[in-house]
């Protein structure tokens, strides 16, 4: 059930190519994280935990909508590293694995709360697909989460997991913020971040 669905959500990057932090960039007059917040509180996923770089710990706060925030002093290890970090955070306010847990990385926003909804009732492992393209988020099964606490922070979660794909098609799941043309893109399609 969503309720009981934690997320992690993945900023802890340092976003050279960009030229700013990724959480921070503003669509529709709110930061990207306040909106990725919103979009998994719509859904009920708690807890939220928000892995960043000590560098936007403290904006990361203000934009957080009353998510937890933790900070990967090795942000340099990649994504498996961040989720880890993530789901310990998890483990230890829950006091165990959770069944499932949603991974959100904070430069790929181009999914609504609805979609989420379709992942959450998956019983394995899944990702959004949108014309043949894999995206984000992705839901873990707990046999998977304990995969990734067993691996190297440096393996990709593809050499890991099989995601079960999930079609929509009314996303955009290609949108990826890493530099600074595809903040002209997210400029031409703010009207989509204007609900949840």
């Amino acid at each position: 059930m969503a309720a009981s669905t934690p997320a992690v959500i993945l900023s802890g990057g340092l976003s050279e190519r960009l030229g700013q932090p990724k959480a921070l960039v503003k669509v529709q007059n709110k930061a990207i994280l306040t909106i990725t917040v919103e979009k998994l509180q719509a859904v009920g996923c708690d807890p939220i935990i928000i892995v960043v770089n000590r560098n936007i710990q403290f904006d990361a706060l203000l934009n957080s909508n009353g998510a937890t925030v933790v900070v990967n002093k090795t942000p340099e290890t990649g994504r498996t590293g961040s989720l880890k970090l993530g789901l310990n955070t998890i483990i230890a306010e829950l006091g165990r694995v959770p069944n499932k847990l949603v991974m959100v990385p904070i430069d790929r926003p181009g999914w609504k709360a609805n979609h989420l909804r379709q992942l959450l009732i998956q019983p394995m492992s899944s990702c959004l697909v949108e014309g043949g393209q894999k995206g984000h988020p992705v839901l873990l099964v707990k046999n998977n989460l304990l995969d990734v606490l067993s691996a190297s922070d440096d393996v990709s979660l593809r050499e890991l997991i099989h995601f079960n794909p999930v079609e929509i098609t009314d996303g955009l799941l290609s949108m990826n913020l890493d530099t600074p043309a595809d903040l002209v893109e997210l400029a031409k399609n703010s009207a989509f971040f204007a609900e949840l």
